[in-house]
């Protein structure tokens, strides 16, 4: 299973963002803070998987070899691996 953490701020406190996946289907989940706020399948829906956390939007952008998180239109960049 593949996995990508980001660590935003919103409202100066920081936020646990994490994208999991098979990396063969592409199937897999969003987890926000601990909570799973969004699963797919193997087909991802549309070009953006969009969310809030408390007021501020983002969203995941599947790419080539993963995904991208935004939040306010800006990319954030995500922790390497652990």
């Amino acid at each position: 299973m593949a996995i990508r953490v980001w660590t935003p701020k919103v409202k100066g406190i920081p936020h646990t963002v994490v994208a999991r996946w098979n990396s063969w289907t592409f199937a897999g989940e969003l987890v926000v803070d601990g909570r799973v706020i969004r699963t797919w399948g193997t087909m991802v829906e549309g070009p953006d998987m969009n969310f809030k956390i408390e007021s501020q939007s983002g969203f995941l952008r599947k790419t080539l070899r993963g995904f991208d998180l935004y939040m306010d239109e800006q990319k954030i960049r995500y922790k390497e691996s652990q």
